[in-house]
């Protein structure tokens, strides 16, 4: 009657642990199994944001590189150092030749430089367009020769056909030769400046008269039909073509007796270019005509008034115990009312340390007009410094 339905737990199957703990160690392993593939996981999103923070990070860099970089370099224009120099020796070897100033001109890193879009065919096209007519540019493959043919476009565009460039030449050509000009204006100016400074008076004549021609687009200072051609261009503006006659003086800068100046001792010239169309000019204006000098003047602090015209004037001198003729400098004399019967100007220039009779001589161009020029002369008397006895007195 005792007897219980239970079954008693000291009669279980042996086998019921067994299975047990193998249920534990395979929930134990998958745990495991889990907890090492998360820690895998974060492991390689750790490693792949390293990565990817590293990439960001060169990437970033090479930016900032690129960018410094790009400020440090110069414009597609800007003129190196370099070429300043060799432009400046080129004006005394070669100023008073104005071929021989291109064809070295062409080879300044610059001009390579802006030409360096187009082909050697392009310089070849040039070259067979003006042959027979004019100056042939320099043959070659390299980038001079195509910097001497944008040139020699640039000033000749007359006489050039259309379609001259190559086709495939044709998309960039004309920028370049803008380019190349722009460039050429830049490095004549500073080549007539150098030139003004230690070269001959011809080298600085001709460099000036070359300067006018690039801005010009003409291809020489004495080509007859290019001079024409820039009359008619006055007359199509409603402009006279400008008559000028210079005269010339110099005295001491503190003044002296009889204009007499001591040797070394700063002396003053004084230039009057004389005006004979300046009623026509003023006559011109009234009718609303355009100046044809692209300049400001700011003179004497005033505010900014329009140039009608304006004529840059070479200043050298002869004469001497040597005798012979050396460049002084250069002055600009500005036109700022079209009715003035003159415009002056006047530079200050150190005399000669050796006593004597000196003629400085003064020409007067325009960079405007092809062919406008004047001259003038005048006597510069420097006697011997004074001598300083106090000076004298310490050598004793």
């Amino acid at each position: 009657a005792n007897w219980s339905s239970k079954p008693d737990a000291s009669m279980a199957s042996p086998e019921e642990p067994a299975v047990a703990v193998e249920e534990v160690q395979d929930s134990a392993e998958t745990v495991i199994a889990t907890v090492v593939a998360i820690v895998a996981g974060l492991i390689v999103i750790v490693i792949a944001l390293g990565f990817r923070r590293k990439r960001e990070a060169e990437r970033v860099v090479a930016r900032e590189k690129a960018a410094a970089a790009k400020r440090k370099a110069p414009p597609p224009g800007a003129v190196a150092r370099a070429d300043l120099s060799a432009v400046e020796k080129l004006a005394r070897t070669a100023g008073a030749d104005p071929d021989a100033f291109l064809a070295g001109l062409a080879t300044t890193e610059v001009l390579g430089r802006l030409a360096s879009p187009l082909s050697p065919a392009a310089a070849a096209a040039v070259r067979k367009a003006l042959a027979g007519k004019a100056e042939l540019p320099p043959e070659g493959d390299g980038a001079a020769a195509v910097a001497a043919a944008l040139v020699h476009t640039h000033l000749r565009r007359g006489e050039l056909p259309a379609g001259l460039w190559p086709k495939r030449d044709a998309d960039e050509a004309e920028a370049a030769v803008e380019a190349v000009a722009e460039a050429a204006v830049k490095l004549t100016r500073h080549g007539f400046e150098a030139a003004c400074k230690g070269g001959s008076p011809e080298a600085a004549r001709c460099l000036l008269q070359l300067l006018a021609c690039l801005r010009l687009q003409r291809p020489a200072w004495d080509h007859e039909p290019s001079r024409r051609a820039s009359e008619e261009a006055l007359a199509d503006a409603g402009l006279p073509l400008p008559r000028l006659a210079a005269s010339a003086s110099a005295a001491s800068w503190m003044g002296g007796a009889g204009g007499a100046v001591s040797a070394g001792s700063v002396a003053m010239l004084k230039v009057r270019l004389s005006r004979a169309h300046a009623k026509e000019a003023a006559a011109a204006a009234k009718r609303g005509a355009t100046s044809f000098a692209g300049k400001w003047s700011t003179a004497n602090g005033r505010a900014p008034v329009r140039v009608c015209e304006s004529y840059t004037c070479l200043v050298s001198r002869r004469g001497g115990p040597a005798g012979a003729e050396a460049m002084v400098g250069f002055l600009e004399a500005d036109v700022l009312d079209p009715a003035a019967p003159t415009a002056e100007a006047e530079l200050k220039i150190v005399a000669p340390l050796e006593a004597g009779e000196y003629e400085l001589r003064v020409q007067a161009l325009s960079l405007a007009v092809l062919g406008v020029e004047a001259s003038a002369s005048a006597s510069l008397v420097v006697t011997p410094a004074p001598i300083d006895d106090a000076d004298d007195l310490d050598d004793y």
